[in-house]
């Protein structure tokens, strides 16, 4: 094949690359600028935080693609896959921004947008049709008309292979429109269609082997299996095919690194400051080094992990990718610098802050149907930090642990979040930071229960050592790094599945018999029939949307492989298969369900088992139907009664009781759902925010809620502003829902800012996650600290408050960032004080 790099400039730099080398290994300690009025995050971040809102697109990435696509037609995906990533990452523009110490870049431009039409392309020609040069609302406009038809015409050079397209040919056409109607931009009872616009990641991939393998090591992998293989079977063929790949998408990874040691050795030729100038020379030396071999400072095994995210990136966006352990991935190189006296802490807090304000880089851009559930700028990009050695049991938290609070708190960015993982062993210094860091507002770290969480992933055949390894993918979500698949999630409205129960099947957004006619309300008798008929229906679209599901990840594999990530994951190179298409060491949770308004769910069966079925109904089911029909105008002293009914959240336990009864149904009917490669489906309530684009689509119901309304969030948080008897008994609450078999668990808090303020609200805090989980073994828990008064300035004026960032589900955003529906949402919630 045809490959553009940059062998001569390389050899050329060779020479002053090796004095730098041997200059700064003579020096005995890292030179660094100091910051006094703003740190160096925080000074980088206001530079690039207000190109949010002003950079243009860039069609770098989605060009080179083009152009390596059509260099190798005829060849096997896999292989033209991996020539075309070794050609973005030769040939995408690359800076280095000032302030940074690391290398590498999620665009062409700060800030700036990256197109992936291999995932899916015409919606980008319905966005240039839709909004012109000037884009949605001024938000990822185009730098010029030249530029916008390029984007069309990349668009539609992929019509026919872009990931997307081709799931809908495969459909064909009254598949597709049927799919249409059930998802978000139609009755939005199950997404499937718009899972083609999500890239697939929600697992953690080992990028500790890459800090301690380097890439030479892992295509040494790749190259004894080639040796190996016999081609006998299709399946080794594409196995061979694989592995040609990767391997050029992994020696694509080195020639990005290089690129940037020539950049940063001509940058420090011509740098004045001295300090800046020692800086960036020790970047040029790092990049000479990593990723290529394993890492032996600090700051090369955090450069080898940004580069490895960055490949990854490139390859298939990586939505949802945790980032593993970050305390404890280089916490070896730290001990090893610290000990010579190479570099200091507060330069490791430095360097964390490069890399939040790096992540912050990433940007998504999506299609209109996907704003409204995801935030817009929602990663979910998990580091996690605390927890258990995994040989020894004992508590692991280090000076690392310490430092990256410590980044977070001077860098106010949303991204990557952090979880903590809590025992009952944990540093009482360290949980004392990360509440100190929790109320200051910025909705994180997490945390979460390393007891509970080890027993789900022991109960699901990991051994002892992997499971006290846990990180998370996406927000919630347990998994070993390097030991899972890519995961693929369906998202479920059950408000909306209870709402077509109560019509008997028929569904008034469609205006049609969208699902099984399952009893007709106004003839039932008894709690029990109702019942029947609503596990019926969940049943129904458990088997509607997992055919759909497996059958989009299977077909994903002919159009959007992602094959960088089974570089960093257990047994791809070893089998020689993709790790969502079978190279995964493990199949469990590779698909899961997030079932959404369940607690909601809850509160609707109360009022149905006593209000209508009880010994003392308030009205009939015809009357019900037809209040909710109204949105309860003219039924407004029905609707009071209804209120006035015990919710969840309360310390009911019949109420509690019947939330763990829907968890059940759905774990019993989820459960026996095949996934692929022998794996079963999982069960994960965590909303996302998705709670609020299904509450939007969803009628009025039989607790009170009228339509429109967003949903609870999360997997045991009460319905918004109905939880009246305070912390305690929402803990209690909380804590009666059996949660050892749901997968990706998550619980959020509210408290006003002069309830926990001072050292006897950090220790009440502290008190509290305790008690959660020790006394009741929840899973997870986070806190929003933040008063209603500050939420409806913000909603008012939101130019003044472009900085309040707010913890939505798993994750946090920029409250200027959020529709309209969840910031609502937020401000219902109900605010504590301890």
């Amino acid at each position: 094949m045809v490959r553009s790099n940059k062998k001569d400039e390389v050899k050329r730099n060779m020479g002053k690359v090796q004095k730098l080398k041997t200059n700064m290994e003579n020096s005995q300690k890292v030179q660094y600028n100091q910051y006094k009025d703003k740190s160096r995050g925080k000074v980088m971040w206001e530079v690039m935080n207000p190109l949010r809102y002003t950079q243009c697109m860039s069609m770098a990435r989605a060009q080179i693609l083009v152009d390596g696509y059509k260099e190798t037609e005829g060849y096997h995906l896999f292989r033209r896959r991996g020539h075309a990533i070794r050609k973005i990452l030769q040939e995408m523009p690359i800076r280095i921004d000032d302030h940074q110490l690391l290398c590498g870049d999620f665009s062409a431009k700060p800030m700036g947008p990256e197109f992936f039409p291999d995932l899916a392309a015409l919606w980008m020609v319905d966005y240039i049709d839709k909004y012109g040069v000037e884009g949605r609302k001024g938000f990822f406009k185009w730098e010029s008309e030249e530029q916008m038809e390029q984007g069309r015409a990349i668009g539609e050079y992929f019509r026919e292979i872009g990931g997307k397209e081709m799931w809908l040919k495969y459909l064909g056409p009254e598949h597709a429109a049927f799919e249409h109607k059930i998802g978000e931009a139609g009755s939005w009872i199950v997404n499937t269609v718009s899972e083609m616009f999500a890239e697939k990641a929600w697992n953690c991939p080992d990028l500790d082997r890459l800090v301690k393998k380097g890439i030479r090591g892992l295509v040494a992998d790749v190259d004894e299996q080639l040796e190996k293989l016999v081609m006998t079977s299709y399946e080794d063929y594409r196995a061979h095919e694989f592995l040609l790949g990767l391997k050029e998408m992994l020696l694509g990874s080195i020639d990005y690194a290089h690129r940037y040691r020539d950049l940063a050795t001509e940058m420090a030729a011509k740098e004045a400051c001295p300090v800046r100038k020692a800086e960036l020379e020790e970047m040029a030396r790092i990049c000479n080094r990593v990723p290529e071999y394993p890492a032996e400072t600090f700051q090369e095994a955090l450069q080898s992990l940004v580069f490895g995210i960055l490949s990854i990136f490139y390859d298939t966006r990586t939505f949802g990718m945790g980032y593993g352990r970050i305390d404890q991935i280089m916490y070896p190189q730290y001990k090893s610098d610290i000990a010579k006296g190479k570099i200091d802490y507060e330069y490791v807090v430095q360097l964390f802050e490069c890399f939040r304000v790096k992540i912050m880089g990433k940007r998504q851009f999506w299609p209109d149907v996907m704003t409204p559930n995801l935030s817009s700028e929602s990663h979910f990009h998990n580091c996690v930090i605390g927890g258990v050695d995994p040989k020894t049991g004992r508590d692991a938290t280090n000076e690392l642990s310490f430092a990256f609070v410590d980044a977070a708190a001077r860098v106010r960015t949303t991204h990557p979040t952090i979880s903590v993982r809590w025992h009952t062993q944990i540093n009482p210094k360290f949980m004392e930071r990360a509440l100190e860091v929790v109320k200051m507002g910025m909705g994180f770290p997490a945390f979460f229960n390393d007891e509970s969480s080890i027993q789900y992933l022991l109960a699901r055949g990991y051994t002892i050592e992997e499971a006290r390894n846990y990180a998370f993918g996406g927000c919630t979500l347990h998994t070993v790094p390097g030991k899972t698949s890519s995961i693929w999630p369906l998202v479920t409205s059950y408000g909306r599945i209870l709402e077509i129960t109560m019509y008997n099947g028929w569904d008034y957004i469609s205006n049609s018999q969208l699902g099984p006619q399952t009893g007709d309300f106004t003839k039932m008798t008894s709690y029990e029939e109702f019942v029947a008929a609503f596990k019926a229906m969940i049943k129904h679209w458990a088997d509607i949307s997992t055919e759909s599901g497996r059958a989009c990840k299977l077909q994903h594999g002919d159009s959007f492989p992602d094959m960088m990530m089974s570089a960093y994951s257990d047994d791809c190179i070893k089998r020689g298969r993709v790790v969502s298409l079978g190279g995964a060491q493990h199949a469990d949770s590779c698909m899961y369900i997030v079932p959404v308004a369940v607690q909601d769910v809850a509160n609707e069966l109360y009022v149905l088992k006593h209000g209508i079925f009880g010994e003392n109904p308030i009205c009939t089911p015809q009357e019900m139907l037809d209040a909710m029909r109204a949105n309860w105008v003219g039924y407004e002293e029905l609707r009071a009664k209804c209120l006035a009914m015990p919710k969840y959240g309360n310390d009911i336990p019949e109420v509690d009781q019947l939330l763990s009864d829907v968890y059940d149904w759905i774990k019993e009917i989820w459960h026996k759902q095949p996934a692929t490669d022998g794996g079963k489906y999982e069960v994960s309530p965590h909303s996302i925010g998705f709670h609020g684009g299904t509450g939007a689509k969803t009628g009025a119901l039989p607790c009170g809620r009228k339509a429109g309304t967003s949903f609870a969030d999360g997997a045991v948080s009460p319905a918004q502003g109905t939880d009246l008897n305070g912390p305690s008994a929402v803990l209690k609450s909380a804590g009666s829902i059996d949660q050892h078999d749901l997968y990706g668990v998550l619980f959020n808090m509210r408290f006003s800012p002069a309830g926990i303020k001072g050292e006897e609200g950090t220790a009440s805090l502290a008190a509290l996650i305790k008690t959660y989980f020790s006394d009741y073994k929840g899973k997870h828990i986070q806190f929003n600290v933040l008063d209603r008064e500050e939420m409806m300035a913000a909603k008012k004026e939101p130019e003044k408050y472009t900085d309040l960032m707010v913890r939505v589900a798993g994750y946090s955003a920029y409250w200027t960032d959020l529709p309209g529906n969840i910031q609502d949402e937020l401000i219902a919630r109900s605010e504590y004080e301890l």
